[in-house]
């Protein structure tokens, strides 16, 4: 992500995505062909890799798309990203299911991803600034980033609890049948809250639409695993979903924004720190479930979200960026 932030510096964003699109097109048809593990590690890098970087290229042209259209549409964004796992996951059942082998199924999957992801890049913008070097130093650049990075750390440390431990509890609490559910009804409610996340964002204001969605998150959750019965869990995980679901999308605008002059160094950094949470959440979760219960151990993804309430401030709009949209929420305040 620092990588290519730096080549986004260079070259912009719209030719970045352009090639990392393609690169992450190529890379998903890859891990079936290892033939060892060393192979596998080696593809998977190289998918990682292309993922990050695509990440970091696609947030930076939203933040120009943003400024361009001048209306709220990040959230809307990340909206199709959510339902994209979804159907890659529908996908993968139905290979599955009708014995498909991985080298068929991710070849025809990334080759359709190619046609629809270049038709798509023919309509990128270019960037608006000169990406000539900053003035200012990395410092200055990342110490008004800080308050994100820690939300976003515990936005993303959330959906990967979620992501690998809820049908876990689920299974615990009701059975095999049940377990399932807990992380479906998670991914489409935040599916359904960022189609209208943007709505909230521009009535709202980013602080209060943070602000609200993890109070949610923590009293859902918080309410769920102290009754500890199947129908409070799944409301429960529905307002996870639906309270995270537009809180990172809105941290990468800021981001973007605040850092005017390098937005796509202000979305790697909060990037990075989310993605870090999203990696070391799930073990964290064992460890604590290891020595106490997995109960508790979701009650960490709760005060996350209470802290993100009460770091929702951090998120106000630079009130001199040359990003801002002349919306009646902006200056923020509070």
């Amino acid at each position: 992500m620092p990588i290519t932030s730096k080549v986004v510096g260079h070259f912009g964003s719209a030719r970045v995505t352009r090639v990392t699109t393609i690169l992450l097109c190529a890379a998903v048809a890859l891990p079936p062909w290892a033939s060892a593990p060393a192979f596998l590690a080696i593809f998977l890098f190289t998918y990682g890799a292309s993922a990050g970087a695509m990440d970091v290229a696609m947030n930076t042209q939203a933040v120009e798309v943003e400024a361009a259209a001048n209306r709220r549409v990040m959230v809307g964004f990340h909206a199709l990203f959510s339902f994209g796992g979804m159907t890659g996951a529908l996908l993968g059942s139905l290979a599955a299911r009708f014995r498909i082998g991985p080298i068929p199924h991710l070849a025809v999957t990334g080759a359709a991803m190619a046609i629809v992801g270049l038709a798509a890049c023919r309509n990128l913008i270019p960037d608006r600034r000169e990406h000539a070097p900053s003035p200012r130093s990395a410092r200055d650049l990342l110490v008004p980033l800080i308050g994100l990075g820690v939300v976003a750390f515990c936005i993303l440390l959330g959906e990967g609890a979620m992501a690998d431990w809820s049908a876990v509890y689920l299974n615990q609490l009701a059975g095999l049948a049940v377990a399932p559910l807990g992380y479906a009804v998670f991914s489409l409610t935040m599916a359904l809250g960022r189609l209208s996340g943007d709505w909230f964002h521009d009535r709202l204001g980013a602080v209060s639409t943070v602000r609200w969605g993890s109070a949610l998150a923590a009293c859902g959750l918080g309410g769920a695993l102290i009754a500890g019965h199947t129908a409070a869990t799944l409301v429960g995980f529905a307002c996870v979903g639906f309270g995270f679901s537009a809180i990172f999308p809105i941290v990468c605008s800021v981001a973007g924004s605040r850092a005017s002059d390098r937005p796509q160094a202000g979305i790697a950094a909060v990037s990075m720190t989310g993605y870090f949470g999203f990696l070391i959440g799930p073990p964290i979760i064992g460890l604590l479930a290891q020595a106490f219960s997995l109960r508790l151990a979701l009650a960490l993804v709760a005060t996350l979200s209470g802290l993100t309430c009460l770091l929702a401030g951090s998120l106000t709009w630079p009130s001199a960026a040359p990003s801002d949209l002349s919306s009646p929420c902006l200056p923020e305040q509070g």
